[in-house]
């Protein structure tokens, strides 16, 4: 059996991401080295900056995009709006992330996204993602990379909402993000950070307020987590897997 081309380049000139780089250039660099030409493409790309303050859409269901978002700093929640006025969550944005990667083959927007804090996003011309798979195939790679992962993250919200009890959906959610995080180098120890209300989370995993409340109560008498003002610490990250099946590596995977 024929075994796949390996791909080489010089290690002079392969670095990892300098101190002080961008969430985009910490994640695509947890993946693969990257040449000081790559690093200085991806930072270039964000250099366009607005703010966006808590609770403000800036992306809107149902309307056409012209525009790929790099979120640089803060949190966002993807997330539909049914005919009755019912919100289901989809998934969360976190810094590093993109919105609107595939905004040239699709650019009518299937989701609204919302700032949870206050946000800062880099305003990037779709074009120049294109430019990425013209110029530089390994990071082109990595935007592959990170599309596959959104199907994971979306994956993993189906199997929460279909068959997890509420207390493990939870626990499912809080480890996914304590994940993210760590991958970007943006976690404190065990501490997550979380700048979303209660009635975010019940929003996102099928809940009613109360229980999502009563669920957060029964993880802190167990000892599982420690909650403070924005912020919940996952005491034991391992029982905290064993109550809710989740798995860390459906987050490295690359296929889908």
């Amino acid at each position: 059996m024929s075994k796949s081309p390996v791909v080489t380049r010089s290690p002079a000139t392969d670095l990892q991401p300098p101190a002080g780089s961008s969430a985009l250039v910490r994640k695509l660099g947890s993946l693969c080295l990257m040449s000081e030409e790559e690093i200085d493409f991806l930072e270039g790309l964000q250099n366009n900056t607005v703010e966006v303050q808590a609770g403000v859409d800036f992306v809107v269901e149902g309307d056409d995009r012209k525009t790929t978002f790099i979120l640089i700093d803060g949190w966002a929640s993807r997330y539909t709006t049914l005919s009755d006025g019912r919100r289901q969550i989809l998934s969360f944005a976190l810094p590093g992330d993109i919105l609107g990667l595939h905004i040239n083959f699709n650019a009518q927007a299937h989701y609204s996204a919302t700032a949870m804090n206050t946000l800062k996003l880099a305003v990037v011309d779709p074009r120049r993602i294109l430019e990425i798979n013209q110029k530089f195939p390994i990071l082109a790679s990595g935007l592959s990379w990170c599309t596959a992962r959104e199907f994971a993250i979306l994956g993993d919200q189906a199997v929460r909402l279909g068959r997890l009890p509420a207390k493990a959906r939870l626990a499912h959610l809080f480890l996914e993000l304590w994940h993210r995080l760590e991958l970007i180098r943006e976690n404190n120890g065990k501490w997550l950070a979380l700048p979303m209300k209660q009635s975010d989370l019940a929003d996102t995993l099928g809940l009613s307020l109360v229980h999502t409340n009563r669920c957060i109560g029964d993880l802190r008498k167990s000892g599982l987590i420690t909650v403070a003002k924005d912020h919940i610490k996952l005491e034991d990250l391992d029982a905290l897997i064993r109550l809710s099946d989740f798995d860390p590596e459906r987050l490295a995977e690359f296929s889908i």
